[in-house]
């Protein structure tokens, strides 16, 4: 098995009020599928850089560490992400492999 990254961004809108529900029930199912009893939930931050220190943007709102038999196995699961309903996206990145 090989190790990931999911780096859970969040869309260009908040998820609708009276969707919260329903997004938390999804998040709660995705958990479960991923194994996981939580993930890493963020909110804000700073982005460091050689120039300087700036407020993140929050479009960063998770992560979660995860292990597939591939790239595309990883790929396949991101694809059932709970944030894509509402606009967002999943960075998946894989291990570094020297060969």
């Amino acid at each position: 098995m090989a190790s990931f990254i999911f780096i859970y961004r969040a869309g260009p809108d908040p998820v609708p009020i009276d969707r919260v529900a329903e997004n938390r029930q999804a998040w709660g199912i995705w958990n479960t599928e991923l194994n996981e009893d939580y993930g890493i939930r963020t909110a804000g931050g700073k982005v460091v850089t050689a120039s300087g220190v700036t407020d993140s943007d929050g479009t960063v709102r998770g992560a979660s560490m995860v292990e597939f038999e591939s790239m595309d196995a990883a790929v396949a699961v991101a694809r059932r992400s709970p944030n894509l309903a509402f606009g967002g996206s999943v960075e998946v990145l894989g291990e570094y492999s020297r060969t």
